[in-house]
């Protein structure tokens, strides 16, 4: 395990050590696992806003095609389709 050395507000150190006694852990395992937390809730924060981001490039590209094919009536489209299936395995 690697040593660092930071430095922290007066106030900062002794709200950590507060906090540390109360949990019954040392300052060293409550900041590591503050850290631990922050950092995979920074992670889940991106991966969130990167599937956002293909979120809504989908729904642009949606939005265009729809835009392209113009009013349509998708069940006789299906029904379409699905007639002319029904009668080519007959």
């Amino acid at each position: 395990m690697a040593r660092v050395n930071v430095f922290l507000k007066d106030e900062l150190l002794d709200e950590i050590n507060d906090e540390a006694k109360e949990e019954g852990t040392n300052r060293s395992a409550l900041i590591q696992t503050a850290l631990e937390k922050y950092i995979e809730a920074k992670r889940r924060g991106r991966e969130e806003e990167e599937k956002r981001k293909k979120m809504e490039e989908a729904s642009r590209k949606m939005d265009a095609l729809a835009k392209k094919l113009g009013k349509w009536d998708p069940q006789a489209t299906i029904r379409k389709f699905r007639d002319t299936n029904l009668k080519g395995k007959s």
